[in-house]
């Protein structure tokens, strides 16, 4: 007779992460400069006067950026004006690591970009050129000093004025 095998499956208990400390926008402080606008098309943009008063709040020489503080953290924050973005400084050190990505809200209406102060990519965020589905990007900082990177979170829909979302931006 043959013995019985009795599988018995080993729950192998998960470390729970700790939540990221939570941050509204409005209580941040402005970066000292923000990025030139990036040359990068609207995919949010019209035809009618709504696509042209979008038009002309993009066509400033900079977007005002918000400085996130050291470590990671959520951004609560709502889409501010007309234009439909909002940029945020973030200080990477040598060799370090960083993803900016939008996780709350209609997600499928946003985008994030992730520029150097001239708001164009440079080694460390070509990786963004591949299209994840989900609006992030990622920035990995190849020198030994520290750099300033921005992420804009960027609507792909003309009226979001107000629209809430949550940006998670996690260092490693």
């Amino acid at each position: 007779m043959l013995p019985f095998l009795v599988t018995v499956p080993f729950l192998v208990p998960q470390a729970q992460q700790a939540p990221l400390p939570e941050v509204v926008a409005k209580e941040l402080g402005s970066a000292p400069r923000g990025p030139l606008v990036p040359r990068v098309r609207d995919l949010g943009g019209g035809t009618g006067p709504l696509g042209q008063a979008r038009r002309g709040a993009r066509m400033g020489p900079s977007i005002h950026a918000l400085q996130l503080p050291p470590g990671s953290v959520r951004v609560k924050d709502v889409v501010p004006d007309i234009s439909g973005w909002r940029a945020y400084a973030v200080e990477v050190p040598g060799g370090g690591r960083v993803k900016a990505q939008v996780v709350e809200g209609r997600k499928g209406w946003f985008r994030v970009l992730g520029v150097n102060a001239w708001g164009q990519e440079e080694a460390g965020l070509l990786q963004n050129r591949i299209p994840t589905g989900e609006p992030q990007a990622t920035y990995r900082n190849p020198g030994v000093e520290t750099r300033t990177v921005y992420f804009i979170v960027d609507t792909l829909d003309i009226d979001m004025v107000g629209e809430p979302y949550t940006l998670e931006v996690t260092r490693g």
